[in-house]
C-alpha cells in the first residue's frame, strides 16, 4: 500500500488537523501521535500544542486579514541570487546575523555579493518561514529538509518541515508556501493565517 502523505488540512473554524507527520515538542523531544491529531491554532488550548476544543467556545475565526501577495523578489549577484518571498517572512531575524548581506530589521538590504556564498547559504537555511531560498547557476535551492516533521516553538509559531502539504479551503495556490518548509501561526494572532506573521511576539503568546 502506498504511503500517505504528510498533510495539515484546515478550514476556517478547524484547529491543525495532521496527517502522518511526526511531532517534536518545544524541548526537542518527540511526541507520540497517532496518525491523524489536532493542534491548537486559536492560542486558547489548555492542553497546548494539541486542540482541546476550546476554539469553538471562544468562536475562533481563522480570517485571513492580510492576502496581499507580493511577486518574488530576485536579488541577483555574482556567484548567488537571494530569492525572497516577502508574504512568507514572519520576522524570525536569523538573516540579521548575517549584516553585510541583509541589514538589519529596521535597515533590510539585500547584497548577495557582500559575503561568501557559503555563509549566505548556511544563513538562508536557517530562515524557518521559507521567504528566503536561492538561486546558483539557475538552480533554484528552496527544499531544505529530508523528513516530514512539525516542531513546535516555545511560545511561537508551528514549524512545518520535509513537504508536509498544506491543505487549507480558503488558501489559493498563489498564497500556498513556496519551500519545503512553513510556520503556521499558533498564537491566533496573525493576519495571514494559516501562517504566521510574528504577532505571537506582540501579544505575549505562551505556550
Amino acid at each position: 500500500m502506498k504511503k500517505r502523505p504528510s498533510q495539515i488540512v484546515l478550514s476556517q473554524y478547524s484547529p491543525l488537523m495532521s496527517v502522518d507527520t511526526p511531532l517534536t515538542d518545544a524541548q526537542g523531544g518527540a511526541v507520540e501521535v497517532p496518525r491523524v491529531y489536532s493542534l491548537c491554532r486559536c492560542g486558547e488550548s489548555g492542553a497546548k500544542p494539541m486542540c482541546d476544543g476550546t476554539h469553538a467556545k471562544v468562536g475562533f475565526a481563522g480570517v485571513r486579514e492580510d492576502s496581499a501577495k507580493r511577486p518574488l523578489e530576485y536579488y541577483e549577484g555574482k556567484d548567488i541570487t537571494i530569492v525572497y518571498d516577502r508574504y512568507l517572512c514572519m520576522g524570525a531575524g536569523f538573516c540579521g546575523e548575517l549584516e553585510a548581506v541583509f541589514g538589519t530589521h529596521d535597515a533590510p538590504i539585500y547584497e548577495p555579493d557582500g559575503a561568501p556564498v557559503e555563509e549566505i547559504i548556511a544563513t538562508i537555511r536557517k530562515c524557518p518561514s521559507g521567504a528566503l531560498t536561492y538561486m546558483i547557476d539557475g538552480v533554484h535551492y528552496k527544499d531544505f529538509f529530508d523528513k516530514p516533521e512539525i516542531v513546535i516553538e516555545r511560545n511561537g509559531p508551528v514549524h512545518t518541515r520535509g513537504g508536509v502539504d498544506l491543505i487549507d479551503d480558503q488558501l489559493s495556490d498563489e498564497l500556498l508556501p513556496l519551500a519545503d518548509h512553513y510556520v503556521l501561526c499558533r498564537c491566533g494572532g496573525s493576519k495571514k493565517k494559516p501562517l504566521c506573521d510574528g504577532s505571537h511576539e506582540e501579544n505575549g503568546f505562551e505556550g
